[in-house]
């Protein structure tokens, strides 16, 4: 391994730990959108809330954190 190759190294380190994260993140919030009830869900349906926490992240899991389910739920 040589001098150049330390940037490309810390690159893809940095990246596998975001991406990580990423999937770590979405499916917590899959996880906890299986558990709510149809009731608890608030401003769309289930599909819905599954579509906007993997396709638009991180906007996505944060909407459906602080509106997609009904009070008195603890995260």
């Amino acid at each position: 391994m040589t001098q150049n190759d330390m940037p490309a190294l810390a690159a893809l380190a940095t990246a596998a730990v975001i991406l990580a994260v990423v999937v770590w993140f979405d499916l917590r919030c899959l996880a906890d959108l299986k558990r709510t009830s149809d009731a608890q869900l608030r401003h769309f349906d289930r599909r819905t809330w599954a579509f906007l926490i993997v396709l638009v992240f991180p906007i996505g899991p944060l909407l459906y954190l602080m509106y997609g389910k009904g009070s008195g739920r603890p995260l």
